[in-house]
This record gives C-alpha cells, sequence and structure tokens, in this order.
C-alpha cells in the first residue's frame, strides 16, 4: 500500500522538473568517527538509547544526501530530498518529495497548499538541509521521534498574515499511510538519533519484541492500515526581534483495531516551541505530550503514555557554533506490560567549525541516563548509561 503513493509523488516531481525554468540544490556526504557505550543500539535490535552502540570506536557513513528545487512557475515549486544510508532498506531512497503552490500576494495576506511527502512542522532544530540541525549531529529524543516515525503523505495548508514586525501562521492537513506512528515509542521508548526513516524504509524494533521464533522485527510505518485519514493543525507567531511560537495538535485517527500485514497505533498528540534569539545567542525549547494506543485483536486496548521536552542554547562566533541541549524523556504503559515505561535525562554538547563552505566539522558528546524494565531481557540492569561521542566531518557540494 504505501509504495503507490510515494512512486506518485517521486514521479511527479520528476515529470514536473524536467519543465522548470529554476533549478536549484545540493548535496553532502556526511561521515562520522563514533566512540560509544557498550549497549546495543537500537537500529541494531537493542534498547541503547544513541544512533551507535557495541562499545569502542568506529569509522561510519552517516549518510550522503541529494537535495533540489524546481522552481516551475513563479507560484510552483517541486521539492525532493534523496538519500543514501548505509543500512536503509533500499540503495537510494526519498526522504520528502512535494509540490507547493504559493501564488503571489501583494497584501498582507498569503496563502499555499502543497501536496506530497513532508515532515510535518514540528521541529525548532532542524531546520538545515536533509532535515538536518545546524546545532548539533543528533537531535532532541522529540525531534528524533519525528524522524524516525512521522511523515505526512497527503496535503497541507497554510495561510499566513504578515505585519510590520509580525507574522502569524496558521497551517491544517489530512494525510494518510502514517497508522503505525507510535509502535516505537510503545515497544522502544525515547532514543536520540539522527538516522531518519525513509519512505521505502522499515524500523528496527527491539529483538525482546520479536515475533516467536524470529530473532529480529521491524516495522513498516508508512502504510495506510484503516483507510481512515488523519490531520493536524497548527499556529505559530513570529516577531523580527523577540523570535516565534509554535503551536501544533497532530492525530492520525487510526484504528487501533485495525491490521493488514501491521497493526495500527492511534497515536495524538500536542507540541509547543520557542526559538529566540539575543544577540549571538540562540535559544530553542520544545515540549510534547500524547499517546499511542493499540486494540490487537479487536480485545483490550493499551495505551502508553509519553512525554519529552528539551532546552538548547547556542551560540555563534565566527566560523564557530557551540551548543548545549538538556532534554527529559518519559512513557508511562497503562494496561499494559509494565516493562515498556521508561524515564530518563540527557546532556549534549556540540562544538562545529565551518571556515568554507563546503565542509563543516562537528564534535558532539551525549550522555543519556535511562530506566527502562524491557532492559532485563537482555540480562542488563534497567538504569542504564549511555555515551556516544562523535567526530562529523561533512562535505557540501
Amino acid at each position: 500500500m504505501k509504495a503507490v503513493p510515494i512512486l506518485l509523488v517521486a514521479a511527479l516531481g520528476l515529470a514536473q522538473a524536467g519543465r522548470a525554468q529554476d533549478i536549484s540544490g545540493g548535496g553532502y556526504i556526511d561521515l562520522r568517527l563514533v566512540n560509544s557505550s557498550g549497549e546495543r543500539a537500537a537500529v541494531d535490535g537493542g534498547l541503547g538509547k544513541t544512533r551507535y552502540g557495541d562499545g569502542g570506536n568506529a569509522f561510519h557513513l552517516a549518510e550522503a544526501a541529494l537535495y533540489g528545487n524546481a522552481q516551475l512557475t513563479e507560484d510552483i515549486l517541486v521539492f525532493a530530498d534523496l538519500r543514501y544510508e548505509p543500512s536503509q532498506r533500499t540503495a537510494v531512497d526519498l526522504l520528502e518529495s512535494y509540490i507547493r503552490y504559493r501564488p503571489l500576494s501583494l497584501s498582507r495576506w498569503r496563502w499555499s497548499v502543497k501536496a506530497g511527502a513532508f515532515f510535518p512542522p514540528i521541529s525548532e532544530e532542524n531546520t538545515a538541509p536533509g532535515w538536518t540541525s545546524p546545532w548539533t549531529l543528533t537531535p532532541s529524543a522529540i525531534n528524533s521521534w519525528v524522524g524516525e516515525e512521522l511523515r505526512t503523505i497527503g496535503a497541507e495548508a497554510k495561510a499566513e498574515w504578515r505585519g510590520e514586525s509580525d507574522r502569524l501562521e496558521a497551517e491544517i492537513a489530512l494525510f494518510g499511510w502514517n497508522d503505525p506512528a507510535g509502535v516505537a515509542l510503545g515497544e522502544r521508548g525515547w532514543v536520540m538519533t539522527d538516522r531518519i526513516t525513509g519512505l521505502l524504509d522499515r524500523l528496527r524494533m527491539p529483538n525482546a519484541v520479536a515475533f516467536r521464533g524470529h530473532s529480529a522485527s521491524w516495522r513498516d510505518l508508512f502504510n495506510e492500515i484503516d483507510n481512515k485519514p488523519g490531520w493536524y493543525a497548527g499556529l505559530s507567531w513570529k516577531h523580527e526581534d523577540w523570535g516565534h511560537l509554535d503551536l501544533l495538535y497532530y492525530d492520525n485517527e487510526a484504528d487501533p483495531a485495525a491490521f493488514s500485514h501491521e497493526y495500527a497505533w492511534h497515536t495524538k498528540f500536542i507540541s509547543a516551541g520557542a526559538n529566540s534569539s539575543i544577540g549571538r545567542v540562540t535559544l530553542l525549547a520544545q515540549v510534547m505530550s500524547g499517546d499511542t494506543t493499540i486494540q490487537p485483536g479487536g480485545d483490550d486496548s493499551y495505551r502508553t503514555d509519553f512525554q519529552a521536552a528539551y532546552l538548547l542554547a547556542g551560540y555563534r562566533f565566527g566560523d564557530w557554533r557551540v551548543a548545549a541541549r538538556f532534554d527529559a524523556f518519559a512513557t508511562e504503559a497503562q494496561n499494559y506490560d509494565a516493562r515498556l515505561s521508561e524515564h530518563g535525562t540527557s546532556e549534549t554538547l556540540a562544538v562545529s567549525w565551518q571556515a568554507v563552505d563546503y565542509l563543516k566539522l562537528t564534535l558532539e558528546g551525549i550522555r543519556v541516563d535511562s530506566f527502562r524494565t524491557q532492559r532485563l531481557a537482555y540480562g542488563l540492569t534497567p538504569g542504564q548509561v549511555d555515551h556516544q561521542v562523535q567526530l562529523g566531518a561533512k562535505f557540501s557540494f
């Protein structure tokens, strides 16, 4: 089911791009030297809280990406973001692909619509190409989850009012093919990772929840199971001197009893974020609270409540950026296996240097202190401290 809309979106983008008069874009190769703690990483079926695990030092190709805009007319734009990542299912995958119509407006009001596959407008951090952060290699727990599990495959309408120094925006979207969203929070919990799930990819679940007789478990996330659309609605206020505030409510409206190769998880949440600058200092903050529910076999209903928040402070001087972030996160399994509940905190420090346009070097350290009883299935103690130190070199073109 998921391949049909994704391939249509990609075909539309390629066909329209062939008629474009103005094409721009770029790409990058992201290399990492990593030192990590001994707990097995989530991408390998463990319950580690960082992208890389199993201890020791290792060299990784984090990803390589190409992205581009095709301005068909003054009003119509096509965008696509392609990525190669060694562990993804296909050699090349799509992160986003959409077409946007935004007519020219000389009044204070402007509106736009876009359709395709794109990230919901949640992140305060991930504003750089490839849905990456200009401050850190690893996003917060909130935006790690957004990158792993959420994608709007549908359409979004936006209205904007532009004042002398203020801007108000409101958007509403209808989407499908995201019914399994929430499974990672329910079965594995929060992680700190910059590995985004591509539209054709699948997400590794802990080996501890694999079906009987199987050593590993994966979930196809971008599936339509119950043939009902989900939706979100958001508001934002921006001021040229003070920054901006964002509020979004999301509900995938999935039927928790529905099943078609995968179970549907009814996931809903509210997210609030803020971004402000004081001189060279930038402050980012975000909080999310919601729940995800599954009703396998149409019998008992199992709900997982989830919450997370972070505060990031960044400082820019010359060719350097320094950022420090604190995260707190938790899940609570209601009427479910209590071993799937967790709570934890994380501290991140990153220093970046970019003296030339084509090369950015970043040194980042993360410490995650978490408690999850599910670790007993691996012979570990419930409380673990994961660490990860990365030296990243991003070559852009």
